[in-house]
């Protein structure tokens, strides 16, 4: 059986990362990497944050609303018929006339502080019905019986920015700005945050309300016959949601190729592959350490991948590398003798 593969590394070739790059990529040879882009059809990629471009990789009619999606995989409480919103525990510092925003992942927050939170949260709200429910450390839910008409950013595109564009807008915003200063308020004077003032921490002393939806059955394109491969909540809950195969993310082509080989489910032959605990820590990255990822990619997925297109295992890849566009590949591309390769910085 032949197998359709997109193969999603998020930012891995992104224009800037190329431009700094550039020096250290016109030497640099990875001849399976530059093979594929060289003889691919390629397709503009629209501008799309990390959760609309996985609906669109998936075929999704349009982007799966993100808390809801997070939720089903991460919540055993989790209730379809309910609105959902992620409120997630932050740190706004103050930066003259606006506030900077840190994210959770940033404040090393622990189980039990953020346990200790979230009651005082829900305590506070009590009368308000509005009730938090705890899925990680840094990330918390807020289940609603009813739509909310209320419009949010996307937590990561906040990060480290200042909040004044990014508040919430809608019928209910005025709502959620009142309860964002209230439980700056309520933060500010726990013993959560008094004591990690003692010890010279950042302080956990607001939330950002962000990801809103429900989930619309009739919106949602089930791929029976589809797998995807990711460790990110979101993904998961695409996955089931979808009523698709889920699986960590493999370490090679050879481990993937195992594991279909053992799959119980042969009918499965598209799949997605999302490399998201590699995107994770590519901002951390020196032009050293990233020149040798591009490096252990080519032995561990682009050479095996670009054989298997020739040999027709796979008689469909997509690439997203994070780039301007996405690149196309066939078994038949692979016969462009015309196409030669190009330096990564020109691809």
């Amino acid at each position: 059986m032949s197998h359709a593969l997109t193969f999603w590394a998020p930012g891995l070739l992104d224009k800037l990362r190329v431009k700094e790059a550039k020096e250290a990529l016109s030497t640099l040879k990875l001849p399976a990497l530059q093979s594929i882009l060289a003889k691919s059809d390629r397709f503009a990629a629209k501008p799309q944050n990390f959760y609309q471009q996985a609906s669109f990789l998936f075929h999704q009619p349009e982007c799966l609303p993100i808390a809801a999606t997070q939720a089903k995989a991460e919540l055993k409480t989790f209730n379809a018929n309910h609105f959902w919103l992620s409120v997630d525990p932050v740190q706004m510092v103050a930066d003259r006339d606006t506030l900077v925003l840190i994210p959770g992942k940033a404040l090393q927050i622990s189980k039990d502080e953020s346990h200790q939170l979230i009651e005082a949260f829900n305590q506070h709200f009590a009368e308000d019905k509005v009730e938090l429910i705890w899925a990680s450390a840094n990330h918390w839910y807020l289940s609603i019986v009813q739509s909310v008409d209320i419009k949010t950013t996307v937590i990561d595109k906040v990060a480290y920015q200042s909040v004044n564009d990014f508040y919430p807008t809608g019928n209910a915003a005025q709502y959620w700005r009142q309860l964002l200063n209230e439980t700056q308020m309520l933060f500010y004077t726990h013993p959560v945050n008094e004591a990690r003032r003692d010890k010279g921490w950042p302080e956990i002393n607001s939330v950002w309300v962000w990801g809103e939806g429900k989930i619309s059955p009739e919106k949602v394109k089930v791929r029976m016959d589809a797998a995807i491969y990711s460790n990110h909540p979101y993904l998961k809950g695409m996955a089931k949601l979808c009523q698709s195969q889920i699986s960590p993310v493999p370490e090679s082509y050879q481990a993937w190729l195992s594991g279909i080989d053992q799959s119980p489910t042969p009918r499965i032959n598209k799949h997605l592959i999302c490399l998201d605990n590699l995107s994770s820590r590519l901002d951390d990255l020196q032009m050293s350490e990233w020149v040798e990822l591009l490096q252990q990619l080519e032995k561990d997925w682009f050479e095996p991948l670009m054989s298997a297109v020739k040999q027709g295992t796979i008689d469909s890849l997509l690439l997203d590398l994070g780039q301007e566009y996405h690149s196309h590949l066939t078994t038949a591309h692979m016969k462009r003798f015309w196409r030669f390769k190009k330096s990564l910085s020109k691809a």
